[in-house]
């Protein structure tokens, strides 16, 4: 979801190589080793995760390898050669306990509720200990055209009314944000040379329920939903209930492009809208 967008986008200012999982196993010492050898890249941009957090709860090697060592591989190749390494983490890092609206700086204390938000921890604590030139860039909710996301997850249930009623947390909290938006501010991350941890989500809230609402009334879809409690939905894994973050370090080198979210969520549906609808369907 993340990885093509960020194709696209650097492309037009960089010549990106994007070797796929067969190419490159990022959980190889060899294979990155050789590759990053081969190729002499001058940045290295880590897209690839576990990203099914309620899987997470019962793949704990499989995380490892993918989310950690990964990533640790990475960033030790990329200090070998001297390449700039971006690695992309989680509000997953967080408890969520923070009184809602108050969002979370990139200083906060990483406390994470589940096995997925603790192999994100770890894969931070790997690239800060391994690479010297490092940016990780904390995002959350994220959607795209490409991959597994919640407005694709929507649309589906509104067009095969999978069940009557559709129930969706109205006490929790996170910033939908665009791949495309995120990969632009990747790109200008890299352009203005930032080093460290970076919040990247767009800008302003909501909950689930009303991120589901905006969805449906947008496209003019038939769905029922109800609010219920996060406590109410039985998932494998927590989830934390306060996923705002706020970009203090973009703004403070005034180099944000976040917008708000119903922003981009309008551009995004009027542009991919009837797409996602007719995929769906079929």
């Amino acid at each position: 979801m993340l990885g093509s967008e960020c194709k696209k986008v650097l492309s037009e200012g960089h010549e990106v190589i994007a070797p796929s999982k067969n190419e490159m196993d990022i959980t190889s010492w060899d294979g990155v080793i050789n590759n990053l050898q081969k190729i002499s890249p001058d940045v290295v941009l880590n897209c690839a995760a576990f990203t099914d957090v309620d899987g997470s709860e019962k793949e704990d090697l499989l995380v490892r390898k993918i989310n950690i060592e990964g990533p640790r591989n990475l960033a030790q190749c990329s200090a070998r050669y001297n390449c700039k390494f971006f690695h992309i983490s989680s509000n997953y890092v967080f408890d969520g306990q923070k009184t809602i609206p108050q969002p979370y700086f990139e200083d906060d204390s990483l406390s994470p509720l589940s096995a997925y938000g603790k192999s994100k921890l770890e894969s931070e604590i790997a690239v800060r200990e391994n690479s010297p030139n490092y940016v990780i860039v904390r995002t959350a909710c994220l959607y795209g055209i490409n991959g597994k996301n919640f407005v694709k997850a929507i649309i589906s249930h509104a067009v095969h009314k999978k069940t009557d009623v559709l129930k969706l947390a109205d006490d929790q909290i996170g910033s939908p944000t665009w791949a495309y938006r995120l990969a632009l501010q990747i790109r200008q991350i890299l352009n203005f040379g930032g080093i460290g941890t970076y919040h990247a989500t767009a800008e302003g809230y909501c909950s689930p329920f009303e991120y589901a609402g905006f969805i449906v009334e947008k496209l003019g879809l038939e769905a029922r939903l109800e609010p219920c409690k996060l406590k109410d939905l039985a998932r494998p894994a927590k989830r934390p209930a306060n996923s705002l973050m706020e970009n203090r370090l973009l703004k403070k080198q005034a180099i944000n492009v976040m917008v708000d979210w119903k922003e981009d969520m309008n551009t995004f549906l009027d542009t991919f809208g009837e797409q996602l609808i007719k995929e769906a369907e079929a």
